[in-house]
């Protein structure tokens, strides 16, 4: 298969697909002529990139497990990727943390923020997002006044 072939049968860019070739996800032997000869194994090995890919893996880090799961049995892939995508999740749920405690800051700055008073003189710290020695709760909040 030429690389227009896979291209339109995967829906991937031409150019993807030789960004591919280069970083080691794709093998593209070449003909005599020197243009790509591709077969469906080409199109098994994108599905599992782009799959991986989806679940947030870097393309280093699937050049790495292609290298570890192709021609093993499901046991020695399960061994492989099991470990790998526990990792991952445990990655998303300190991110999801720190996105619920920025939430949480951005919260209250906004409650600060709209509670600030219309006033012709130079503003005050707690409608600029100021900390002024206070400090925040475990939850994010900070103490009265406003003051972040």
């Amino acid at each position: 298969m030429r690389i227009s072939e896979v291209a339109a049968r995967s829906g991937i860019a031409a150019t993807t697909l030789r960004y591919y070739e280069t970083v080691g996800l794709l093998d593209a032997p070449r003909g005599a002529n020197g243009h790509r000869s591709d077969d469906d194994s080409a199109l098994e090995r994108l599905s599992f990139v782009e799959s991986a890919k989806h679940l947030g893996l870097s393309l280093l880090e699937i050049v790495d497990l292609l290298a570890a799961v192709e021609g093993q049995t499901c046991t020695r892939v399960r061994e492989t990727l099991h470990p790998k995508l526990r990792d991952r999740l445990a990655e998303v749920d300190r991110q999801v943390a720190g996105l619920r405690l920025l939430r949480q800051r951005l919260v209250a700055a906004a409650s600060s923020v709209a509670a600030c008073p219309d006033s012709v003189s130079s503003c005050r710290s707690e409608c600029m997002l100021v900390r002024s020695g206070r400090t925040e709760n475990a939850a994010g909040d900070v103490g009265c006044g406003g003051e972040l």
